[in-house]
Parts: structure tokens; C-alpha cells; sequence
């Protein structure tokens, strides 16, 4: 009787608990609900599963990057449709993150040996620097905290999430897999607004002044759910160029093919964009994918290519007849009147920079409303690239600092994919991410990138997967003497 007793317990309890943890449920839900309104019943009632992700992402941070690579990609596009502070949500995931890799790697220090590499030093350099411009008399604190992270804290702490947590080659590829699906949900998002127009939420953020630049004589600019169709485009452009480059030398022949349909969902985003400057992405980032090949005919192929969209874009009319070409046709243009103008805001710039070699304070742009303050002609003038937003904030002294620094990680990341790595999917892997980062590097001279979401983490996070190259090659060869 006993043991019949333990076993119909055995077999109860287990569903009681459940039932019991539902009733549960259900009276805090109606009593929020009833007591302080639908949404907050439902925020009450989340909390138990909130309370569960929390521990499965503290058990295992690299689920915890994962959801943030994910929210970086989508959050400026939420948005749009419930209001929330974006920056600080994203500054509490990352602050998560950095917990759960400190819990769980504090008795360990063999994955913290990893961050000792080039690309930490050369965002340290760049982070140190950006303190020290609180000392600049014009800064002002709160306005460095809000500007200061796009641009100097969260390109460290990417570098430093990156180097402890994904150690291992299978990262990488689950990593750039992830940001397969993302980008075909980018390019799927901008296949509907041109065909089925776009939302409700998108058209009052037309109205409220998108439409000035997204709307125009030369066509609709498509942005899916990024800020602008100038993020979009250069987006899209950096995922064509890596995966395109990644389907040659994948080994799969499975990957081979979903790659190069992730490349053509991407070249597709970047056309209907209507953004000029994300030209400069394919055709800076395939230059240097030639220069690191190290194979003839892939070098070949590629620099045919590449000559024959130039002649097509710059010597041709074809394709006129569609907007979408003929608005990036025009990126080759030299006399083009955007291009001009923003000549001649830098010329003005140049004149009033010279005399701030330390520039205007970070977070300064655009704040200034008083015209008898000796700044306000600065603050009037648009800044429609990264570098020249990096200039007036920090001066020539920052922009000249800043540029060495990035240019110093492009060629330092060369020097090891040639030299380094000896695996031959492995180098074409990070042959393609480097290509990328270099493209949007070019193409950041047209448009403010790398100071977004979520052009600038999937910038650093590719340029560190670089810098891990000898850890994954020493892996795979491993794994290669084994077998």
C-alpha cells in the first residue's frame, strides 16, 4: 500500500506543482490587470519567465551575446513602434553580458589570455583618449555619456565580449549563420515596403521628417527596420560582401549556395535603398578580398568584376530607365550637387577646425542654439560622415588618432590572414570579414556608420573574430591530427 502510495505521488506531485504554479499565474494576472491595466498584468506576469531566461543566459553567456547580437540588429527598428530608450536597453544587455561572462570565468584565466591581442590595444588607445576629452573646456558630461558609448565604449567591450566568450571555430560559424537570417529578414523587410508599402508606424516616422530624405525626386529609399535607408544600404552591402566572398570558401556545398542567397538578399537591400555611399562597400571590400585571396584565379575573376561594374556604372547609360540605377549611377559622378555640397560644408569645417585642434567636446554637434557662441556656425553645419563627425567633436588630433587606429587593425588583420592562418576555409572565412570592415570603413567617409546600430557591433565583431584567427587555426589543425 505504501509503495503504491509513493508511486501515485511520483506521479501527481510533478502536475500539481504545474497546475498549482498556472493557478498562480492567473490570480496575479487578473489582479495586476484589474488593478493597474492590461500591459502592466502582462509585464507581472512575464516575470517568472523573465526570471527563468535570466538564469539559462547567466548558465551559459554565450546565449547572452547571441540575444544581444540579435537585439542590436533590431532595436532602433522597434522603436518605431513602442517607445523605449534603445541606447540604455542596449547599454543593461551588455552590462548583462559582461556579468555573466565575469561569473563565469572567474576562477578561469585561460580565456581572458585572449583579449591580450592588437584590436584591444588600438580600441583602448581610442577609449583613453575619448576620457581624456572631458578635460576639453566645452565638454559637458551628460552629453559625453550619451555620444561616447557608439563611439569609443562599445567597440571595447564588443572586442573584449568576443575574445573570452567566442573561442571556438563552431562560434564563428554560428555567428555568421545568425547573421544569414538576419539579413535576409533585412532584405525581406525592404521587399515588402516596396511592394506593400509601408506601416503605419513607418509613415508617421516619414511624416515626422523622414520623408525629407527618403522621399525625393530620384525615388523612394527603402530602410526596412533600420534608422535610415543610408544605414540599411551599407548594411546590406557589408552582409553582400561577406557572405558572397564566404560561399567561395566554405566547404559545404549546402552553405556554398544558402551564402551566395544571402549575398544576392543583400545586394538586393543595398539597391533599393537608393544609398550611394554603400557602393563603396562592395567595391572597396572585393579590392582587398584580391589583395589577400592568395589565389590567382579567384583574384582574377574578381577584378574583372569589379572593372566591369565600374564601366558600367561610369561609362554606361544602361539601366537609366530604373531609379534605383540611376541614383547610384550617380555616385560616380564628380559634379554630382550632393557631392559638391558636402565639399564645400568640409572646406567651411576646415576653417572653423583649425584653430580646435582637440575639437568641440564629444556630444557637442548640433547642441548649440545661442548665435553669439563662438560654435554655432559649427554646429549649423551637417555632418553627414563619420569622419567628419569624429572631427569636430575631437579635432584634428582625434580624427588623425582615430583614422591610424583603424587603418592600423585593417593592416594588422591582413598580416595575420596572410601569414598566420593556415586553414583554407578558416582564411577565406575571415578574408571575407575583414573585406567588409574595410568597405564600410571607406564607405563611413558618406555616411555616419560606425557609430550605429547595428553597422558598428557587427563591425568589431568581425574584425575580433580576426584577431582570434590563430586560435581557431591551431583548433582546426588540431582537430585535423587527431582525425
Amino acid at each position: 500500500m505504501r509503495t503504491l502510495l509513493e508511486n501515485i505521488a511520483k506521479l501527481v506531485m510533478p502536475k500539481l506543482f504545474v497546475y498549482v504554479g498556472l493557478l498562480i499565474f492567473l490570480v496575479i494576472f487578473y489582479k495586476a490587470t484589474m488593478q493597474r491595466g492590461y500591459y502592466f498584468g502582462t509585464i507581472v506576469a512575464s516575470l517568472p519567465f523573465i526570471a527563468i531566461v535570466i538564469y539559462l543566459l547567466l548558465k551559459n553567456p554565450l546565449w547572452s551575446f547571441v540575444f544581444l547580437f540579435i537585439s542590436n540588429y533590431f532595436v532602433m527598428g522597434a522603436m518605431r513602434y513602442i517607445y523605449f530608450p534603445g541606447g540604455i536597453l542596449m547599454d543593461i544587455i551588455i552590462g548583462f553580458c559582461l556579468t555573466t561572462l565575469i561569473v563565469k570565468t572567474t576562477y578561469k584565466n585561460e580565456e581572458w589570455k585572449r583579449v591580450i591581442n592588437p584590436l584591444t590595444l588600438t580600441t583602448s588607445i581610442w577609449l583613453l583618449f575619448c576620457i581624456l576629452e572631458l578635460l576639453n573646456p566645452r565638454s559637458v558630461v551628460t552629453d559625453w555619456a550619451t555620444q561616447v558609448r557608439g563611439m569609443a565604449v562599445y567597440p571595447f567591450f564588443m572586442v573584449i565580449l568576443v575574445s573570452v566568450l567566442l573561442y571556438k571555430y563552431k562560434h564563428l560559424k554560428l555567428i555568421l549563420f545568425i547573421w544569414s537570417i538576419l539579413t535576409i529578414a533585412g532584405a525581406l523587410k525592404g521587399y515588402w515596403q516596396k511592394n506593400h508599402g509601408f506601416d503605419h508606424a513607418e509613415l508617421m516616422w516619414l511624416y515626422s521628417g523622414g520623408a525629407r530624405t527618403h522621399l525625393i525626386a530620384s525615388g523612394i529609399r527603402y530602410f526596412s527596420f533600420f534608422t535610415d535607408a543610408g544605414n540599411y544600404g551599407s548594411c546590406m552591402g557589408f552582409s553582400m560582401v561577406v557572405f558572397s566572398i564566404a560561399a567561395i570558401y566554405i566547404k559545404n556545398k549546402w552553405f556554398k549556395i544558402y551564402f551566395l542567397i544571402v549575398a544576392l538578399a543583400g545586394g538586393y537591400g543595398m539597391l533599393i535603398s537608393g544609398t550611394r555611399g554603400a557602393l563603396a562597400v562592395p567595391f572597396a571590400g572585393y579590392a582587398l578580398c584580391v589583395i589577400l585571396s592568395k589565389n590567382w584565379k579567384i583574384a582574377i575573376s574578381t577584378s574583372i568584376i569589379l572593372v566591369s561594374a565600374f564601366l558600367f556604372f561610369n561609362f554606361t547609360t544602361i539601366g537609366n530607365d530604373n531609379s534605383l540605377i540611376k541614383r547610384m549611377r550617380s555616385a560616380f559622378d564628380l559634379n554630382d550637387p550632393s557631392l559638391n555640397v558636402r565639399l564645400e560644408n568640409q572646406k567651411k569645417l576646415k576653417e572653423y577646425m583649425a584653430d580646435i585642434p582637440f575639437g568641440t567636446s564629444i556630444g557637442f554637434y548640433g547642441k548649440i542654439k545661442d548665435k553669439l557662441d563662438p560654435y554655432y556656425e559649427i554646429s549649423k553645419i551637417p555632418s553627414d560622415s563619420w569622419y567628419v563627425q569624429v572631427w569636430t567633436q575631437t579635432g584634428f588630433v582625434g580624427l588623425t588618432l582615430h583614422i591610424l587606429l583603424l587603418s592600423s587593425a585593417i593592416l594588422m588583420g591582413g598580416y595575420i590572414i596572410l601569414f598566420k592562418i593556415r586553414n583554407k576555409e578558416l582564411r577565406g572565412l575571415l578574408t571575407a570579414m575583414l573585406a567588409g570592415t574595410f568597405g564600410m570603413l571607406v564607405s563611413s567617409y558618406g555616411n555616419s556608420l560606425l557609430g550605429q546600430f547595428p553597422n558598428s557591433f557587427i563591425f568589431y565583431i568581425c574584425q575580433a573574430f580576426v584577431f582570434l584567427g590563430k586560435y581557431y587555426d591551431k583548433e582546426l589543425e588540431d582537430h585535423e591530427q587527431l582525425t
